[in-house]
């Protein structure tokens, strides 16, 4: 059936276009036009590459005609293949949920650099629809184009996905949208003779626009008591129609469920910790503001094409629609950077690799009066002064900025903006792997094309410690330069099947001078469609080289608690620890993923009041993470919940508090359903749970580093 439906859009669509004269080509004469660009690309240099493709609109935010309010169109979109509101749902489930990005993933989807030209003339092209597009940056008027994958073995970028997707079916399969079907042998082809052959991939036949993934791509998530997967598809920038389909396409060919948001918004500028938090830019804002629809083909349009028009959002109407169709519990929009390559996506500084902690680059000492040094500075001030999921403030960790291929850094944020757009947070999670953008080669012959190995070198040893355990798959993405994107921006991660979920807070200090204690207790929730079988944690203090295990206590519904023991009277110790769960379908998860590579660090002792990082450009400067410098817990003296069942209203008795209380109300997937502050003179906390349904939930409490679970059972 899915098939039919295929044959008959494609017959539908080349109707459509021979019934408003748009020329049809021959299969055959662009089969013909695609062998012979294959084998003239052979015989180019890497600067006669280089050269065609910076005549293409290949940058992240493409380049928008000049089109007057006037020409705006409400005429009926050919340009997608079918139109997307009548083809997806629109009322997304009350219980999506949205995995952060380091969760395990099935699949990762990219796509392949593709060299376009006119059908007539050979020239330097940009396709926009299926088999029709532009020449060059700023001509609008359609022409037959033809696309080919870029394999060229003088290719910097060819070689550039080629590494990429290497990477990926090292740690998951690797799904490659194709513009053709024919493609796919063209670059498995590609792939074998270079040496690393596909062994761990599937490949998608869709025509496209651009290679941004990220932007455009399928935002995952899950649903339901089985935990099923569905898509989520928003507007793309206009005047990628193709693209902006690809979401509603894949799902098809997957055969699951894809909803539909009019909310234009791009993928790079989304960080989301899985538990109801989003992190964002105010770019998304300005996307929003105006009238410009996708574009789609219109016969009576001055160009032969046109865009739709929207209604413009204000910014209460975008904040308000995200929190809904992303079940947002928490919404955190960060003033956007200017000099980035035009995106203000936050992917170009900030990456989220846990629920309570994020990695961001810090600017040099020499840049940091520039107007987006200081606006990430003011960012990461916020950041760190803004309560996390269990109630803490989050944990930063700080990774250097690329410096040029010289090791020098950038005169100004024009500079930056105009010829680089650098960032070692622009990764992508692949399970226990990282793919890494550097900028360096080490095996090149000249100085300018090895690039600056020693301060790349550096820099990974810095995030080796940010991203404990991880395998960091490199590729050189210097191509990329000022384009406003690199490895984060041209993939997308699908996450696993049968997930089995772990959400902890960490402990990242015990000042045992103010807190003594024998144990630190760690409240996981843990969960699985199935049920979970068992939770244990692996612990080893810094003198010890194995782990010893410690099984979880149940507490009930989803909820385990495990005490770890500490050294009495240490002044300094740490102990390194991560969780392990299986589930009662016999699926085992670690967190972090990585272990027992990667672990949790928690240091205690009497001398310990903090944890700090050391300058990633070593000068001897300390920076303080945002952990607050004293735990005063009595969080033991909490009472239980009463009444408990409970319909409308609970009481919990509180000890002589020193310092405010977060709590949390969760239900058993973690997701958070209530959530206040308690301040600290306050000794009992009323609640109205009337709006909560039937079922059982969980308190929990923390005072920004230790916490405390409670159960609440909803019975009406």
């Amino acid at each position: 059936m899915k098939n039919q439906f295929h044959l008959v859009a494609t017959f539908l669509v080349c109707l459509l276009f021979a019934s408003f004269g748009y020329s049809q080509v021959s299969p055959e004469l662009i089969k013909q036009k695609k062998a012979e660009l294959l084998k003239q690309r052979e015989s180019m240099t890497r600067e006669q590459i280089n050269e065609i493709y910076a005549q293409q609109n290949i940058t992240r935010r493409p380049v928008m005609p000049k089109v007057s309010k006037e020409l705006l169109s409400t005429e009926s979109t050919i340009a997608k293949p079918m139109n997307k509101s009548a083809r997806a749902l629109t009322s997304i489930p009350e219980d999506a949920i949205f995995p952060i990005e380091s969760d395990e993933v099935q699949a990762i989807l990219m796509t392949w650099m593709y060299d376009t030209r006119t059908v007539n003339g050979n020239q330097t092209a940009s396709q926009t629809f299926e088999g029709k597009g532009t020449e060059g940056y700023y001509s609008y008027n359609l022409v037959d184009v033809y696309s080919v994958p870029d394999v060229a073995t003088n290719s910097d970028y060819a070689k550039l996905f080629a590494e990429l997707a290497n990477g990926i079916q090292k740690h998951t399969q690797v799904w490659i949208n194709v513009w053709s079907a024919e493609d796919s042998t063209t670059i498995k082809e590609f792939m074998e003779q270079r040496g690393t052959p596909l062994t761990n991939y599937r490949f998608f036949v869709h025509p496209g626009n651009q290679f941004w993934f990220r932007d455009f791509g399928p935002m995952a998530f899950y649903y339901g008591d089985n935990d099923d997967l569905a898509f989520l598809d928003l507007e793309y920038y206009p005047g990628r129609p193709l693209d902006d389909a690809l979401p509603i396409l894949i799902a098809e060919d997957l055969d699951i469920p894809v909803y539909y948001s009019t909310i234009e918004y791009e993928g790079g500028n989304i960080l989301l910790d899985g538990l109801g938090t989003l992190v964002t830019t105010s770019a998304l804002y300005g996307n929003n503001e105006d009238e410009y629809g996708q574009a789609f083909l219109s016969p009576n349009s001055y160009y032969g094409w046109n865009y739709s028009s929207k209604t413009p959002l204000t910014q209460s109407q975008v904040d308000d629609s995200l929190r809904n169709i992303l079940n947002l519990s928490n919404l955190i929009v960060f003033p956007k950077l200017d000099y980035d390559g035009g995106t203000g996506h936050i992917d170009l500084y900030c990456d989220m690799w846990e629920e309570t902690g994020f990695v961001v680059s810090q600017y040099p000492e020499s840049m940091s009066n520039f107007s987006d040094a200081q606006k990430v500075a003011s960012n990461l001030d916020s950041l760190k002064n803004t309560i996390d999921y269990f109630g803490n403030k989050y944990f930063a960790s700080r990774i250097p900025l690329p410096a040029k291929n010289n090791g020098t850094f950038y005169s100004s944020d024009q500079e930056y903006n105009d010829s680089y757009t650098r960032a070692f947070s622009n990764h992508t999670f692949v399970n226990d792997g990282i793919i890494q953008p550097v900028f360096y080669d080490s095996t090149a012959t000249t100085a300018d094309k090895k690039g600056d190995v020693a301060g790349n070198l550096a820099a990974l040893e810095i995030m080796k410690q940010a991203y404990p355990g991880y395998t960091f798959e490199e590729v050189d993405v210097r191509k990329f330069d000022a384009y406003g994107g690199a490895i984060h921006c041209i993939t997308k991660q699908i996450p696993a099947e049968n997930p089995v979920r772990i959400y902890h807070q960490p402990i990242r200090y015990i000042n045992m001078s103010e807190t003594p204690m024998q144990n630190a207790t760690l409240n996981i929730l843990s969960q699985n469609k199935s049920g979970i079988a068992g939770v244990k944690v692996f612990y080893r203090h810094s003198n010890e080289t194995n782990f010893s295990e410690a099984e979880c206590v149940s507490l009930g519904d989803n909820m385990y608690s495990v005490d770890i023991p500490l050294q009495e009277n240490a002044t300094k110790d740490t102990i390194y620890y991560y969780i392990s769960s299986t589930s009662n379908n016999g699926k085992t998860i670690t967190k972090p993923m990585t272990a027992p590579e990667g672990y949790y660090t928690l240091v205690y002792g009497t001398e310990i009041t903090g944890v700090v990082q050391e300058d990633v450009y070593g000068n001897g400067s300390t920076t303080w993470l945002g952990l607050q410098e004293n735990s005063q817990s009595l969080l033991n003296g909490i009472s239980e919940v009463y009444p408990n069942p409970a319909q409308n209203e609970i009481k919990v008795t509180l000890p002589q508090l020193k310092q405010d209380l977060y709590y949390r109300v969760m239900n058993l997937k973690g997701q958070v359903v209530m959530q206040n502050k308690i301040g600290k003179n306050e000794t009992e906390l009323q609640m109205n749970v009337s709006s909560l349904k039937s079922g059982n939930y969980w308190i929990y409490f923390t005072d920004g580093n230790l916490s405390a679970v409670r159960k609440l059972v909803i019975a009406k």
